[in-house]
């Protein structure tokens, strides 16, 4: 409640004091309130155990700096992960919805206005179910539709799956006992190709449907399945409810069985490339791949096609000989029902919240465009562009001198002083023209969302069936924070992280800045100079430019980490496989060094000594500017999980930051750690 309420005199604050007034009342009015706001934000995370000296900063860092999250933040309200940096996100969500709820202008494009009339149907009509009924029925107009319900007379030599799942995939997108689509060649980069096998089952893995241990996970999504089919069919008998979440169950499990023992394997590892004629041949007409194909794409293909995993298809022959069509045809309607129903606001969710969530999942890239347009922040680029210049100078000046980095020979050194020289910012943006171009044939209305919703996924599956035909373009991901870009050699921006007052405001310290920032490019840059960006040259080409000596010094000093790091195989009792915990651990350790560095080479360059010292505390915190440049970057990672996280894949957001501090003998200073406390590591390991 107190943040909520310094948040509120913020904004009243803000309307009271405007900056462009001119009045130096007004603007010294208007900075005392955002740094006391400012201040009550990391003092509520921090928690009353930090606050009262109850948690040592040297024994438990994270926890003193992000204590109390869980508590206002708790994961287990969704069953979703929650993080600081996820509220960004949840910013932009905030801030899209009062932008898709303002009128149509004269100045949108025809994708902003779709966007809004798509956003409009779903606030008026998402929770109404008997519109998404009617709309599937008319969809799925098949003989035999629900049997039940569709027609009372249904006749099961008439149902045809094959032709029925082909159908759902074409105009609704859904994969449906098949699982399609169109992934780059694992071999040749320049070319599609189809991959076809098992569809995502609710689930999930195999062991969710056939270990013993999950049996009490299966009994809750029946009884989900139950309420759902209730919702929509309010008139039918329990007796029939039961029977048909049992059939939907009992086919996923024998579906399940296809899928493979270990789910660590690659995608590379259970596939086969095999013709679609042979599939045919081994599998006969209960899975006609060739004649499904046709159907979807009204050809036929002669191309060969990626199977996977290796044993679904044959599975799921053994599936179809032994279920009934009745049985197959409740399964195959009821999929698309609930491919509809996910699009229905969930309990507890505010509807505009939700609402730009299904816009942004299926508008990504015309989302951010309109956002950008909307809120520019030339302020924002333009520090994070000074802060970049800072990082980036503190790591020249590492290169040049080779005292600092001493296990890189000279030569290696020089190339990579050339490969920082031409590494820079890179701020996402869109070409209008092309995101309009991208839409055409959309149609949406502001009244008709289950109308509108079919229209989309038909309209998104036609454009990734199409990319079978089309060569490979360089896929412009969204990223929610900055990220640098191996082939290109540039670090990417995405828009919605150049908002303002999240991560810094004029009126902040400039220890926040570098704490999270700095921090964040610093960690993007060294991406550059890790094992896998020392592969990549400057121009964003894959050729190791790294000698001999340089690699072999690498891999010494990288074995200090490897040995520290190696006791984190679990957390909360649950294991821990980090795919990537090299490259993180050299990015965290190597980042919170040189941003500390750049922040203080910015305190020693500036004028005015005292009074920005003092400049760089904050009201309500008895924290020097040192301690909160380590506070700033330390809640930037504070998260809390469920307790439905099986495994964690990467490095817990607590080990990582306790054991990067645990190197930094900095941070020992600013908060007077002590020999033999657990952050002040005896034998610490650096390599940038």
């Amino acid at each position: 409640m107190l943040l909520r309420g310094l948040l509120l005199g913020l904004l009243v604050g803000c309307c009271w004091a405007n900056p462009s007034s001119g009045r130096p009342f007004a603007n010294n009015y208007t900075t005392d309130i955002l740094r006391l706001a400012k201040a009550a934000h990391i003092k509520a995370y921090m928690g009353e155990e930090a606050v009262h000296d109850d948690v040592e900063p040297c024994d438990n860092f994270y926890n003193f700096a992000c204590g109390n999250w869980p508590r206002l933040h708790p994961a287990k309200l969704h069953n979703k992960r929650t993080g600081y940096l996820e509220e960004l996100q949840e910013l932009y969500v905030r801030k899209s919805a009062e932008m898709l709820k303002s009128p149509t202008r004269g100045v949108d494009s025809s994708a902003d206005r779709q966007l809004k009339q798509f956003f409009s149907s779903c606030r008026s009509q998402a929770n109404d179910t008997r519109s998404a009924l009617a709309v599937l029925l008319e969809v799925t107009d098949f003989r035999g539709g629900w049997p039940e319900i569709r027609v009372p007379s249904w006749y099961s030599y008439e149902y045809d799956w094959l032709q029925v799942v082909a159908l759902l995939k074409r105009r609704m997108g859904i994969d449906i006992l098949l699982g399609l689509d169109v992934v780059l060649d694992y071999k040749e980069e320049r070319m599609h190709r189809l991959k076809i096998g098992a569809p995502k089952l609710p689930l999930g893995q195999r062991r969710y449907y056939l270990d013993e241990a999950y049996s009490g996970d299966r009994e809750r999504y029946q009884q989900q399945i139950v309420q759902k089919l209730k919702m929509y069919f309010p008139k039918q008998s329990q007796i029939w409810l039961d029977e048909v979440a049992h059939q939907i169950l009992h086919i996923e499990q024998q579906l399940a069985k296809g899928l493979p023992h270990n789910p660590t394997l690659t995608l590379e590892q259970t596939t086969r490339q095999r013709t679609a004629a042979d599939m045919k041949a081994a599998y006969a007409s209960y899975v006609d791949v060739s004649r499904y194909l046709e159907l979807i794409y009204n050809d036929t293909l002669y191309v060969e096609v990626y199977e996977t995993p290796e044993d679904y298809l044959s599975n799921l022959v053994d599936v179809v000989r032994s279920t009934t069509k009745l049985e197959l045809a409740n399964y195959t309607i009821w999929r698309a029902l609930d491919t509809l129903d996910a699009a229905r606001i969930p309990e507890g969710v505010q509807p505009e919240i939700w609402c730009v969530q299904l816009t942004k999942k299926y508008f990504p890239q015309q989302l951010e465009s309109l956002f950008h347009r909307n809120y520019n922040n030339m302020e924002m680029i333009n520090d994070l562009q000074s802060t970049w210049a800072d990082i980036k100078q503190v790591f020249r000046e590492d290169l040049q001198a080779s005292e600092n980095l001493h296990w890189m020979t000279q030569e290696t050194r020089q190339k990579a002083i050339g490969k920082l020289d031409r590494l820079e910012l890179q701020f996402r943006s869109h070409n209008d023209v092309e995101l309009i171009r991208y839409m055409r044939g959309l149609n949406l209305h502001g009244d008709r969302f289950y109308q509108n919703l079919v229209q989309v996924l038909q309209w998104r599956t036609h454009h990734l069936l199409a990319k079978l035909m089309e060569e490979p373009e360089l896929v412009d991901q969204v990223y929610k924070t900055p990220q640098y870009i191996l082939t290109s050699n540039k670090i990417r921006v995405p828009i919605t992280f150049l908002q303002a007052r999240f991560f810094w405001d004029p009126a902040y310290p400039n220890a926040l800045k570098y704490g999270t920032l700095g921090f964040l490019l610093a960690r993007q840059m060294l991406h550059g100079f890790d094992a896998t960006g020392r592969r990549y040259d400057s121009h964003g080409y894959q050729n190791n430019w790294w000698d001999v000596t340089s690699e072999s010094s690498y891999q010494r000093r990288t074995q200090c980490f490897q040995e520290q790091y190696a006791i984190f195989v679990q957390f909360k009792n649950k294991p821990v496989r980090d795919k990537q915990l090299m490259k993180r651990i050299v990015a965290d350790n190597g980042a919170l060094d040189i941003a500390y560095r750049a922040y203080q080479k910015w305190l020693k360059n500036t004028a005015e000594t005292a009074a920005i010292y003092d400049r760089e505390r904050l009201p309500l915190l008895d924290y020097s500017h040192n301690q909160l440049f380590y506070l700033a970057t330390a809640q930037m990672y504070c998260t809390d999980y469920p307790d439905s996280v099986d495994i964690f894949d990467e490095l817990p957001e607590q080990l990582r930051i306790n054991t990067a501090l645990s190197n930094a003998q900095p941070f020992v200073n600013t908060y007077s750690c002590s020999y033999g406390d657990k952050l002040n590591a005896r034998f610490k390991c650096n390599l940038y």
